[in-house]
């Protein structure tokens, strides 16, 4: 039987990682008291604290020690551990980096940003529209279409992927696509009371579930809370924790129905803490391992990742140095048959320049990052009355703004860069084109 072996993890870790974990908790926890204070359970803050780097490293780190994560490493478990620790370091190191520039934005950003006030602009006026809601889901529904047309099966589509290079920028377009799209119609639906709109965009985003794309389904209801939730200064947490609860539920079975294994015995909470959905430091302990005969890349994998509007079958710079195909190659794994491994935010600041790069990349990122949180919370403490931005689509446009931060810095997303350039040039088209019609 497989159990939590909770006594010989306590027995591995070092004293120092402990007090490094126990630091770590207590100034999180004592930041979500503050940020609960103001903006009840859920922010934009407290989930990207919370979820990126609470959750995926403080709470994680203790069970990337167990054995039982031999079911998803195999063979390289062992060399997996004598890895771990300076992972932990470098992404200890990295966030105290990011969180200095958080805090240089804070003094630093007196002029809201001219970028955060472009993508609002073109959210609320072009998509933000009954019509905009209508033109989102008919663009989903001709790409899910025509990706049932080309042979993807429900729940398995992601993996086809890897037996037909050819169609992988079509699958991410349409995981791109989807995200978007659904936002809309929720954002849409609750700030207009629109109900079909939002039953739309719930709709929408569980496309996610059949194509067994797990970012598609839970990340897009994840941020959608935020938008509803910051807002209205939500406080009941046994409810959003019911929730969290809920869409872990939701993306342990994506995972099992990818892999063709709903009937595994293994339970939740095994999959969840042993599984591939929340094993960012694991995974970057994985890339170190190879790291130790390799070279810095020296930012071959962030031309590759900023060069994703050529597909990598017709360009073999990115078939060689892209990110999503170094770091399953530096783990000792076939690149062919892995779509990449996930680490922390700084992983390829690592793997291109070192510990300069995560120091000074680190804080880079989080100035950015700070200047759009400080964006946020001034735009929705403005007081009641006309001129006030829709506060929905504010933090929606954090999102996306954080969406494309994140990708200049980790690159296997980065088309989605430029899938999100092209939708909000098309939506200032349409706000262009509703401007004409009420003049």
């Amino acid at each position: 039987m497989i159990h939590i072996d909770i006594w010989r993890i306590l027995g591995r870790i070092p004293t120092v990682n402990w007090l490094i974990l126990a630091v770590c908790a207590v100034a999180f926890l004592g930041f979500y008291v503050l940020d609960y204070r103001k903006w009840g359970c859920l922010s934009f803050a407290s989930y990207f604290f919370g979820f990126n780097y609470f959750l995926k490293v403080v709470v994680m780190y203790p069970f990337a020690w167990s054995a039982n994560n031999v079911l998803a490493t195999d063979r390289h478990f062992e060399s997996i551990l004598v890895h771990l620790d300076k992972a932990l370091y470098i992404t200890i190191g990295g966030f105290i980096c990011m969180l200095s520039g958080i805090m240089a934005a804070r003094v630093l950003t007196r002029r809201p940003p001219a970028a955060c006030a472009l993508v609002y602009d073109v959210l609320s006026r072009g998509w933000q529209s009954g019509g905009g809601v209508v033109v989102g889901a008919l663009i989903v529904t001709v790409l899910t279409v025509a990706l049932a047309l080309m042979g993807f099966q429900a729940f398995i589509a992601r993996s086809l992927v890897f037996e037909h290079n050819e169609l992988r920028p079509f699958y991410n377009l349409w995981s791109q696509i989807v995200p978007f799209f659904a936002i809309n119609a929720i954002v849409y639906g609750v700030t207009r009371r629109q109900w079909t709109a939002l039953a739309l965009g719930v709709a929408l985003a569980s496309l996610g579930i059949i194509g067994g794309n797990r970012t598609v389904a839970i990340l897009t209801l994840m941020q959608a809370g935020v938008m509803l939730a910051m807002p209205k200064r939500f406080r009941n947490l046994p409810v959003m924790l019911l929730a969290a609860l809920g869409l872990a539920s939701v993306a342990v079975t994506i995972a099992s129905l990818r892999e063709a294994s709903l009937h595994d015995q293994r339970g939740f909470l095994f999959r969840l803490l042993y599984g591939n959905d929340l094993s960012d430091l694991r995974d970057f302990a994985w890339i170190l391992t190879g790291m130790d005969d390799s070279p810095l890349f020296w930012g071959k994998t962030y031309m590759a990742g900023y060069l994703s509007f050529i597909p990598a079958y017709l360009f073999p710079f990115r078939v060689e140095f892209g990110f999503g195909r170094v770091s399953p190659a530096l783990a000792g794994l076939d690149p062919m048959f892995h779509s990449g491994l996930r680490p922390p935010i700084f992983g390829e600041m690592y793997v291109n320049f070192g510990l300069p790069g995560v120091a000074l990349g680190g804080f880079l990122y989080g100035l950015l990052v700070g200047r759009v949180m400080v964006w946020i919370t001034r735009m929705l403490d403005l007081p009641e009355g006309a001129d006030k931005p829709v506060s929905q689509v504010v933090v929606w446009t954090g999102f996306i703004l954080l969406q494309i931060i994140d990708s200049v810095v980790f690159t296997p997303a980065f088309f989605g860069v430029y899938v999100l350039a092209a939708l909000l040039i098309l939506g200032q088209v349409l706000a262009r084109i509703g401007a004409r019609r009420y003049a």
